[in-house]
């Protein structure tokens, strides 16, 4: 299993960037993974609620209970924007030990924020898309150890 298959198994994930335009990227990708049974937390200053969420600020906005089981942190802004983003959720992740991945979407790209993120135990994912990670998982047959296939259902 990949990096980007286990931060798949995670269910609960804060979209920092999220957009409340459904014509945007950050959008069509949180409403894809709400559908497919995903916990989405939008993280957006401009907004009250998205795809019928409620949304915070930052990070450091979250309420306690939200800190405590949030898994995932995906990231749909500029690169040079990423860091002060990872510094809030390595706070997050040592006070709370529950946060296992940041997720920097296609065309996000920070070396410096993806460094500290590892050296914090966390898995770090730049540059792919959450969305098409999960179409790719969901287009793979399951096979048995005799390569016959599995049935799906």
């Amino acid at each position: 299993m990949d990096e980007a298959e286990e931060v798949l198994r995670y269910r609960t994930i804060a979209i920092v960037g999220l957009s409340r335009n459904p014509e945007k990227d950050s959008y069509k990708v949180a409403e894809f993974l709400k559908s497919k049974g995903y916990r989405i937390v939008p993280i957006n200053p401009n907004a009250e609620d998205i795809l019928g969420e409620k949304a915070y600020p930052s990070l450091r906005d979250l309420p306690e209970n939200l800190k405590a089981e949030l898994e995932v942190v995906n990231i749909f802004r500029r690169s040079e924007d990423v860091l002060p983003i990872v510094k809030e959720a390595l706070e997050i992740s040592k006070r709370y030990g529950n946060i296992k991945a940041i997720w920097m979407q296609e065309g996000v790209i920070n070396i410096e924020a993806a460094e500290a993120a590892k050296k914090a135990g966390l898995i770090v994912i730049m540059n792919r898309c959450m969305m098409k990670e999960r179409l790719k998982k969901e287009e793979m047959p399951e096979f048995k150890l005799d390569n016959s296939l599995i049935p799906s259902g």
